[in-house]
């Protein structure tokens, strides 16, 4: 994004998962965690914890609603107790539990919400715990093997029925997401080394379409949608099958013209938020266009008012605005005429709360799409340079994200968009616990906070020789429990590293 890219930093609610359950009027407040033998589990609960750790399970998720029989029975086999949050689980599910254990005996007195500043926090250690973060090496070989079995699944699934779309179950459908959106489920990533020359043809392929359109709007010619279509097309397919080489390919190419690499930037986080939601592959295509196209307004505005450095004064900032509109006019007159596409476009800056623009729409009146495409543009511009702010960090971009949840951007979402990209995305540079200073250049599926890396610093952030690769995941299992962490992130340029060197040295 360019200089109307500034929000601000306030304090915001801690995101609910679901809506808590009605409690007795005869009862206290209902407890946020109870502890109950495993043969007591019911449809309906949610599971917070199991005494065998997360990392020994195929649930992959912070928690479990239990919704389908097999998962109970899934867990008996694993655990003997668990533990339950009654205010997420739904009530019916609580009619058998003892009333006394159930409820508090006094209602508490409501929470401090929690500093923006430690929500991604929380939510990083909640990640830790649920996957395990200081499981025996006996854990870690059980959740190995559990990887592998559905690892192999995974490949026989290709193999003999690739053509085949599996439907994401009703029960398991965010009730946010409109009904006649049909969704599925997206197999697992192909790993970077053998998908990186696919990305980057993806990559130069979307930046080349949205070049060509550029030219012919400043020309007045006849744009080609056709060619627009078969760049989001295949930054839809590669989105599919290569999502985190996708963000480290968009992240690393050329950032000479700040429109085009932006408008790149937020097709390639769209799409990923896109393809976590469960969004088949033409609803993809049609969201990367959205990315690729909703900066064009831009291209009529004086040069310096983008480049300006400073705060924008009054009227700047209505002549800011206005890309908006004329970017909405420029697309039709060029023949886009997709409703979901011009009305992602149309919302892209309008806020939950009403206060946004052009139109000041309240979340209410706002399509899942503009919701999604205000997102993903408000990260992509905060993750790199702009003229009036060096970048975040990716970590600090996500905390902003979560402070300014549900004022600016839609709750659910934001942390939807979260497990899309990962608290650390691939591309991210990152500082170990060691003192070391790396690249994220693959996710683990199974343990997020363990991925495939290059470390390029030793830890007194002298630049190695050659850059050498660790699995975090393979490497903790051989030393557990002294095991690397990712103590945090860094933005780019830090210790003067230019992550560009690294570019293709996977491929």
């Amino acid at each position: 994004m360019l200089a109307d890219s500034r929000t601000d930093k306030e304090d915001m609610p801690i995101l609910n998962d679901l809506p808590p359950s009605p409690a007795p009027a005869t009862a206290g407040s209902l407890r946020s965690s109870l502890g109950l033998p495993v043969g007591a589990l019911r449809t309906g609960m949610y599971v917070t914890d199991l005494d065998c750790g997360w990392a020994a399970t195929p649930f992959l998720l912070e928690g479990l609603l239990l919704e389908d029989p097999e998962d109970i029975c899934t867990i008996a086999l694993l655990a003997q107790q668990v533990t339950i949050d009654p205010g997420r689980s739904l009530f019916a599910a609580l009619a058998e539990l003892d009333q006394a254990t159930l409820y508090e005996t006094t209602i508490a007195a409501p929470e401090k919400e929690a500093p923006a500043n430690q929500r991604l926090q929380h939510y990083r250690e909640q990640v830790q715990h649920d996957e395990g973060d200081h499981v025996s090496s006996t854990g870690r070989l059980a959740h190995g093997w559990r990887s592998l079995q559905q690892a192999l699944s995974d490949w026989v699934a290709r193999l003999f029925g690739s053509s085949k779309v599996r439907l994401l179950p009703a029960a398991k459908r965010p009730d946010y997401i409109p009904d006649d959106i049909v969704l599925v489920i997206h197999p697992l990533p192909e790993a970077t080394n053998a998908a990186m020359p696919q990305a980057i043809e993806a990559c130069a392929k979307g930046e080349a379409a949205l070049d060509r359109i550029a030219q012919d709007l400043i020309a007045h010619r006849d744009t080609d949608i056709d060619a627009l279509q078969a760049a989001s097309d295949a930054l839809a397919e590669n989105m599919i099958r290569r999502p985190g080489t996708m963000i480290w390919v968009a992240k690393m190419r050329n950032k000479n013209n700040r429109i085009y690499h932006h408008g790149l930037s937020v097709a390639i986080y769209l799409t990923a938020l896109g393809r976590q939601l469960g969004f088949q592959r033409e609803q993809l295509a049609d969201l990367a266009s959205v990315g690729l196209l909703l900066d064009l307004g831009k291209m009529e505005l004086d040069h310096a008012l983008l480049d300006k450095p400073g705060k924008l004064d009054a009227a700047e900032i209505l002549e800011m605005q206005t890309h908006v509109h004329r970017g909405i006019d420029m697309l039709m007159a060029t023949g886009v005429t997709s409703s979901l596409i011009l009305s992602a476009i149309a919302e892209h800056h309008e806020r939950i709360d009403g206060k946004g623009y052009p139109e000041r729409l309240p979340g209410t009146s706002l399509t899942i799409f503009g919701k999604m495409a205000a997102i993903a543009d408000a990260y992509a511009a905060m993750v790199n340079p702009r003229p009036y702010a060096p970048a975040y960090s990716p970590y600090d971009a996500m905390k902003q994200l979560f402070a300014e949840s549900e004022s600016r951007w839609f709750a659910p979402l934001v942390e939807q968009f979260v497990q899309a990209i990962g608290i650390f995305p691939v591309g991210s540079l990152v500082e170990l616990s060691s003192g070391e200073v790396a690249i994220v250049i693959q996710h683990n599926p199974y343990r997020r906070l363990e991925p495939l890396i290059l470390i390029l610093t030793d830890d007194t952030k002298a630049k190695l020789p050659a850059p050498r690769e660790l699995d975090m995941l393979k490497h903790n299992f051989n030393v557990a429990p002294d095991v690397l962490r990712i103590a945090s992130g860094l933005p780019d340029g830090a210790h003067d590293i230019v992550m560009q060197d690294f570019y293709l040295r996977q491929a």
